[in-house]
This record gives structure tokens, sequence and C-alpha cells, in this order.
């Protein structure tokens, strides 16, 4: 896998005992120019390192190149398999910022916070935002539950937000028009990143024009 012309960047804050990871982005090269956007579930393990942790524990909050976890590398593969020139950057958001890799565990903690008024303020993007990037990728997985009210209105929002835009989208669909993570462990990891790229190629490709 080819890492050398890429690194992540992102923004984290610590709040109320919680790390929460914003603003995440995949920069391939130099350039600002969006080569697209992917909508998950929320932050895994990607983390600060050495002098940025300290700068994120003394300061509460801090900006900075971070870890790539194993989502992230599968993303980076991804982009390689269906972009000739990669220049650009790959725009990683979540239906919720709090960070944790456990993905029933992260939702019950969302529900937790939403319900007790102790998850901050974050917004939609705006449509304003949403044009610039050329596709998108939704990959928010497939977990249910019925008690899950302010989880399932986070999709809804997104998928208003998705349709609004005009934006070309995809992803792995499973029933109920859910849409199976980029990444899951174990073998089903490298079939569904033939499954990406061969959807991409299929639906998506078409439609742009790569410089």
């Amino acid at each position: 896998m080819d890492l050398e012309n890429v690194k992540a960047i992102a923004t984290f804050q610590l709040i109320g005992g919680e790390v929460y990871r914003t603003n995440t982005y995949l920069q391939f090269g130099a350039s600002r120019e969006s080569l697209g956007a992917v909508v998950m579930l929320n932050p895994g393990s990607s983390d600060l390192q050495g002098e940025a942790r300290k700068k994120l524990i003394m300061n509460g909050s801090h900006t900075d190149e971070t870890t790539l976890d194993n989502t992230m590398k599968q993303l980076v593969q991804f982009m390689n398999s269906t972009h000739s020139r990669l220049e650009g950057r790959l725009h990683i958001y979540n239906l919720f910022y709090v960070r944790n890799s456990a993905n029933l565990e992260s939702i019950e903690l969302f529900e937790l916070l939403k319900a007790t008024g102790k998850y901050p303020t974050i917004t939609l993007p705006s449509l304003l935002e949403m044009s610039q990037h050329p596709w998108i990728l939704i990959g928010w997985g497939i977990e249910k539950r019925r008690r899950w009210k302010f989880y399932e209105e986070e999709k809804r929002e997104w998928l208003q937000l998705i349709e609004d835009s005009g934006i070309p989208h995809f992803g792995i669909q499973a029933e109920n028009n859910e849409f199976y993570h980029p990444c899951p462990n174990g073998p089903a990891k490298t079939e569904r990143l033939y499954q990406l790229i061969e959807t991409f190629n299929l639906k998506i490709k078409p439609l742009t024009i790569e410089s």
C-alpha cells in the first residue's frame, strides 16, 4: 500500500471527559481540492501522537496530523485503485464525532450524551460545503436498535442533505436502505474493498472526468 503521499489531518477536542474528532481529511499531495467525501459512523482509533497529544491535553483542542487507522488505510487503497491521479483531499464526515472504535458501544455513548444534553452542538455541513465534493461514499454501518432515536435522526438528516445537494453518491447497500461500513473486520475487509471499487467504477466514475 502506498502511504508515502498521504497523511491524515484532524481536529481533536476534549469535552466532558470524552475525545471528539472533527474536520478530518486524508491529504494526498498538496492540493486543497476535494477528491470526494465519506460519511461514516464515528471516529475510531486514529489518534494524535507525541507533542501533538500533549497539546490536546494542555489546551483541550488541537489540530494536527494524526495516525491512519485501518479504515483510513482501506480508504487510501480505495482511492489508489479508483483514481489515476491523486492530488487533493478526501473528506471524512461522521454521524457523530465522539471517538470510540466499538460500534455498538459508540452508538450507546452517543445516545446517552444526547439524552443527557452533554453532546456538543455540531451542525451538518452546509450545502455550499457539500457542493465542493464530486461524490460521496455512505458507509455508516447497518446496526439497528429501536431505542436508538438520535442515531436514526442523524441518518435521516444526512440522507436528506445528500439528496438536497444533488451530488452523486454510492455505498454497499444492505436491506432496509442501510449501508455497510467500508472496512469490516476479518476476511470481509478485502471483499468490501473490491465491492467499493467496482461500485465506484460503475456508478460514479462515468459521471466524473478526472483532470
